[in-house]
C-alpha cells in the first residue's frame, strides 16, 4: 500500500488532543514507576520526589510523549513524513543564517512585552511559576539542559505542530493553519506565563513552514531561541546577575512595544523577502496537487463534520488553562 504524503485537518485535531493528554498519561506511568521505586528501596516518596535526579528524567516525559505519538501516528495513518516534511531535503545555508537571526530577534525583540504581560497578571495578585525546574549553576547541567529543553522540545514539538497540525489545518486555508497552529501551541503549554510568547514565536514558525515547506528551519528556530534563553539564565546563575526590575510606566510600556513592533518589521521582511523557498520534487508536488484535488471533490460531505477530537483537545487546554489561573491567584 503506498504511503499518503499529506495531512488532513482530522490528523491536526488527532495530534492536538494526543499533545494535551499523553504527555499526562506518559508522566502518570513515570511516578507510578517513582513510586514503586521509592517502596522498594524504603524510602520516602517525597524524598525521592524531590531529588534532582528525578527532575531531571521528568524533563524527558513531553519529548518521548510526542516523539512516540509522532512516531505512532505516521506508521497507523501510513503517512511519510520524510517526504512530507521535507526532511531529506538539502538545507540553504543562507536560510540557516536567517533562522538563527531570527531567534535573537525573537528573544530579544518580544521579551519586554512578555515581562510588562507577567507583571501586569503579578500586580493583579497572580503568582509566577516561571523558573526552570533545575537551576542552570554549571556547566555540567547548562549541556544537559541545553539535550532536554533545548534540542528535544525544539525537534518534537515542531513535529507535531509545524508538522502535522500546521499541515493538517491547511485544509481550512493557509492563514488558519499559521494562527490555528500557534493558537494550538500556545494551549499545548497549558499555563498562563507562557501564553504571549508561545502564541507570537508560533505565529513566526507558522509563516517560515508557510515559506520553505521545510520542517528543519523552524527546528532551527525553536531550538537556538531556547539555546539563548538557556544560554541567558546560565550566565546569570553563574555570575550571580539578577534580572532587572520590570514597571508599568508609561516608559516601559512605550519602549516594549517599539521593541515588539521593530522586531515583527524584521521578522516580516526576513521570512517574506530574504528566505528562500525550499524547491520541492517536481513528482512530490504533482501527487500533492492531485491528492488535494480529489480531496476537493468530497470537501462538500468532508467540512460538514466536526473535527471532534480538535475541539476536546481545545476543551481540555483552555479548561487546564483556567485551572492554572485561578489557581495562581489563590496562591
Amino acid at each position: 500500500m503506498e504511503k499518503k504524503i499529506k495531512y488532513d485537518k482530522y490528523d491536526a485535531g488527532a495530534c492536538f488532543l494526543a499533545a494535551i493528554i499523553w504527555p499526562s498519561v506518559v508522566g502518570f506511568v513515570y511516578m507510578i514507576l517513582v513510586t514503586i521505586i521509592a517502596k522498594f528501596c524504603g524510602k520516602n516518596y517525597d524524598d525521592i520526589y524531590a531529588n534532582a535526579v528525578f527532575i531531571f528524567f521528568s524533563l524527558f516525559i513531553s519529548p518521548i510523549a510526542f516523539s512516540s505519538f509522532f512516531f505512532f501516528y505516521n506508521k497507523k495513518t501510513n503517512v511519510n513524513w520524510v517526504k512530507t516534511l521535507n526532511v531529506k531535503s538539502k538545507l540553504s545555508v543562507f536560510n540557516v543564517i536567517l533562522c538563527v537571526i531570527i531567534a535573537i530577534i525573537c528573544t530579544f525583540g518580544f521579551t519586554d512585552i512578555v515581562n510588562l504581560f507577567n507583571k501586569l497578571l503579578q500586580t493583579t495578585g497572580f503568582k509566577l511559576n516561571d523558573e526552570l525546574p533545575i537551576k542552570i549553576d554549571n556547566f555540567g547541567v547548562f549541556v544537559l539542559m541545553l539535550f532536554t529543553l533545548a534540542l528535544l522540545p525544539a525537534m518534537f514539538e515542531e513535529l507535531l505542530f509545524r508538522g502535522i497540525i500546521f499541515n493538517g489545518l491547511k485544509d481550512y486555508g493557509k492563514m488558519h493553519a499559521v494562527f490555528g497552529s500557534s493558537i494550538l501551541f500556545c494551549l499545548m503549554h497549558l499555563n498562563v506565563e507562557q501564553t504571549i510568547y508561545p502564541f507570537i514565536v508560533g505565529v513566526i514558525l507558522g509563516f517560515v513552514m508557510l515559506k520553505t515547506s521545510n520542517i528543519w528551519y523552524p527546528i532551527l528556530i525553536h531550538f537556538f531561541n531556547n539555546l539563548i534563553v538557556i544560554t541567558s539564565n546560565y550566565i546569570s546563575s553563574v555570575n550571580n546577575i539578577d534580572q532587572a526590575a520590570v514597571s508599568l510606566s508609561a516608559k516601559s510600556v512605550i519602549y516594549a512595544l517599539i521593541f515588539c513592533v521593530t522586531a515583527a518589521i524584521w521578522i516580516y521582511v526576513i521570512i517574506k523577502l530574504l528566505l528562500k523557498k525550499q524547491k520541492k520534487d517536481s513528482y512530490m508536488q504533482a501527487k500533492s496537487d492531485i491528492i488535494i484535488n480529489d480531496e476537493k471533490k468530497v470537501s462538500m460531505v468532508q467540512y460538514k463534520n466536526v473535527n471532534l477530537f480538535l475541539w476536546i483537545g481545545v476543551f481540555v487546554s483552555v479548561f487546564v488553562w483556567l485551572i492554572d489561573l485561578i489557581s495562581g491567584f489563590s496562591a
